[in-house]
């Protein structure tokens, strides 16, 4: 007596390899993405004690989907930035900054995937008469930044992300308050900023 094979467990692997190379597919083993554009090249300089700072967004990149992580390794996502900076006011300026995993290109809110960072921007050196810079002058500071974090097993999938970099800027200093930081952008100097997101 011939005995017929039950098609199922075929079928069923047949399916598995489908849904893996689906996943492969959506969610590249090693992505890597990156920006040289900035969003926003102008950052407000608000008064310090305002409870509501002007955020802006620097750089943004998506959208991005983070790919699962089989069996129990992890996955990890690693993000940083670097940026130059014009500053054309002689007083203290207080920049913040971080970088969120968000629903939109417009958010500033969301997932944080690297530490809040606060830095003072440096000042004049002081004079005799304490003279303010002049029209041309300007005070050029630069920043960086690097995290990574792990995305465990068995996480919710996360599809069409976006990271962005946010920073807003505040002072005490009249001279500072109401004028703005300018990115120095693509000016073909050191300071060229950049945005890179890997996922692997």
């Amino acid at each position: 007596m011939i005995r017929k094979s039950d098609p199922r467990p075929l079928l069923l692997m047949l399916a598995c390899l489908a849904t893996a190379q689906l996943h492969a597919q959506s969610y590249p083993q090693n992505a890597y993405y990156r920006t040289v554009t900035e969003t926003s090249r102008e950052i407000p300089i608000g008064y310090a004690s305002t409870a509501s700072p002007q955020r802006k967004i620097v750089y943004s990149l998506g959208p991005i989907n983070v790919r699962p992580t089989r069996y129990n390794s992890l996955n990890y996502v690693d993000v940083r930035f670097q940026a130059g900076l014009t500053k054309r006011c002689a007083g203290t300026v207080r920049l913040s900054y971080y970088i969120v995993r968000a629903t939109r290109p417009d958010s500033t809110d969301g997932l944080y995937v690297s530490r809040f960072t606060v830095v003072d921007l440096p000042e004049r050196a002081s004079g005799p008469d304490n003279r303010p810079l002049q029209p041309d002058e300007g005070i050029d500071h630069s920043i960086s930044q690097s995290s990574a974090y792990a995305y465990p097993h068995n996480a919710p999938r996360v599809s069409n992300s976006y990271f962005n970099v946010v920073m807003f800027a505040d002072s005490y200093d009249r001279s500072c308050i109401g004028q703005t930081l300018r990115l120095k952008g693509d000016d073909a100097h050191e300071y060229h900023g950049e945005f890179v997101v890997k996922n692997f």
